[in-house]
């Protein structure tokens, strides 16, 4: 979008003016009305995981998602699929059309959303997730988690 900020009325009144130096209260210039001028962000990578990519490098993402704003405020996007499809991918009523200019790296990766669920591909996995919350508890638990289940490696 290329905006440094943008105005919002929602967090007036809450903790976030306290402890988020990237929001300050603002005079909106037209009405004088007050406002909170949210800093953009601007990351140097975004992660985003799709449902199809095609053969020119075009993804689907769920259209209820706001994948959209975090893959063009990022300098680069590392998107991954559940199914790599011939296309060309167009927009569909339940699913938005990420064009490949946006991404940097398209990669297959069936269940790359897992343990949570995939919107058509799979549910969330609940037993997997309360393991991951009871194991970020302690720090040592938390390690043989990643070790586990991130890295791949069971010790």
């Amino acid at each position: 979008m290329g905006a440094p900020f943008l105005p919002v009325r929602g967090i007036l009144g809450s903790a976030y003016l306290a402890i988020n130096p990237r929001f300050r209260v603002m005079a909106d210039p037209f009405s004088g009305e007050e406002l909170v001028a949210v800093q953009a962000l601007t990351p140097d990578v975004t992660l985003v995981h799709g449902s199809q990519g095609d053969g020119q490098g075009n993804i689907l993402i769920p259209r209820v998602s706001d994948w959209r704003l975090a893959v063009t405020a990022s300098a680069k996007v590392i998107a991954t699929v559940e199914e790599r499809v011939a296309g060309p991918l167009t927009d569909q009523p339940d699913w938005r059309l990420i064009p490949a200019i946006h991404l940097t790296a398209l990669v297959h990766c069936p269940g790359g959303a897992a343990p949570t669920g995939y919107p058509g591909y799979y549910p969330q996995d609940e037993a997997h997730i309360s393991l991951y919350i009871e194991s970020s508890r302690d720090a040592a638990a938390f390690t043989h988690y990643l070790q586990d289940h991130v890295r791949g490696r069971k010790e």
